[in-house]
């Protein structure tokens, strides 16, 4: 039986292989052209500049110190901003934020809600490694793809954090619609 093993483990990979391929070429088929490459849409790195520099005077003019993260739709930081007395903790809690809401596609608000009563399986989302469930996390949308996100941290209340991660978010969309009426004329 043991001898066995190791040839059913083979054919078992080696039909694994044979069939995704065709699997993700039919299913990829009517969303791009070329079965070879994918294409994504992410916020660019000048919008992500003007979205954390507008949050980051939020946090400055509500007497807040913080960090802001922008990044991209895969969760890797395009632009991340303190202010002069921000700290280490909220770099990098600011851009775990941003990586969860892209990754979870959702505000860490939002899911952070659902973990507190133990809905479902959300009750293991704590222990997804980087993610964090802590409010300030903000997804930024085009339609309803997620094209990048916002973390916010720093704030003694972390609805001080999210009421700044979505002031950024509102930023975003007033770029995209003043970027619509424009194409429009």
């Amino acid at each position: 039986m043991n001898a066995l093993r190791p040839k059913v483990l083979q054919f078992m990979l080696a039909a694994a292989i044979t069939l995704v391929p065709g699997v993700s070429q039919s299913a990829d088929s009517s969303r791009s052209a070329s079965r070879a490459i994918v294409r994504k849409i992410s916020v660019t790195s000048s919008a992500a500049l003007v979205i954390a520099q507008r949050a980051l005077k939020a946090a400055r003019d509500r007497g807040g110190e913080a960090a802001v993260a922008v990044v991209d739709q895969e969760g890797i930081p395009l632009v991340v901003l303190r202010t002069d007395y921000g700290t280490e903790q909220f770099v990098t809690g600011a851009t775990d934020k941003a990586w969860t809401a892209v990754n979870f596609k959702d505000s860490t608000r939002a899911i952070f809600e659902t973990i507190k009563p133990d809905q479902e399986d959300n009750s293991q989302l704590p222990h997804a490694q980087r993610a964090l469930f802590l409010m300030g996390g903000v997804p930024l949308k085009d339609g309803d793809t997620v094209v990048g996100g916002i973390g916010v941290a720093g704030f003694a209340n972390g609805q001080e954090d999210d009421n700044v991660a979505q002031l950024g978010a509102h930023e975003f969309q007033t770029m995209l619609k003043n970027e619509a009426a424009q194409a429009a004329r």
